[in-house]
């Protein structure tokens, strides 16, 4: 719920609306911040869940760079709760930062900690999928 009300922040700054815009550019640019905000809620979800692989497979550096993200130290982590805060969607609609604050402890000291995550994202058009250009966050 959070999600969607920080998109329609995003659509209200970029003035889209369903009357401003139409026909298949309408259609196109709602295909797109939906796909976002459906892979936002995903990367959240999977490291809430401890899938630290499938939140991995979701990075792809945008200059094709190497992503070699060890996981080593991420048996003993949980994450308690992780919550968008901030979104500022690329006009073009094919970038975006996202600020969230995840709270989480290792279960060797029990000690819940919060980070804020600056996220930043990509969309490759030839996917239709959105990428992250960052490494996990440093827990």
């Amino acid at each position: 719920m959070k999600t969607k009300l920080l998109l329609i922040l995003v659509f209200s700054a970029l003035g889209v609306s369903s009357v401003s815009l139409g026909g298949c550019a309408t259609k196109k640019k709602n295909q797109t911040l939906s796909s976002f905000e459906e892979t936002t809620r995903l990367y959240g979800r999977l490291l809430r869940w401890r899938e630290f692989e499938g939140a991995v497979n979701m990075i792809r550096h945008q200059d094709e760079s190497t992503v070699d993200i060890s996981l080593d130290g991420f048996e003993d982590l949980r994450v308690t709760d992780y919550e968008i805060k901030r979104v500022v969607m690329g006009e073009d609609l094919k970038t975006a930062m996202v600020e969230a604050d995840i709270s989480y402890y290792f279960e060797t000291t029990n000690i819940v900690k919060e980070i804020r995550d600056t996220q930043n994202w990509w969309y490759l058009e030839e996917a239709e999928k959105w990428f992250l250009d960052d490494n996990l966050p440093a827990f």
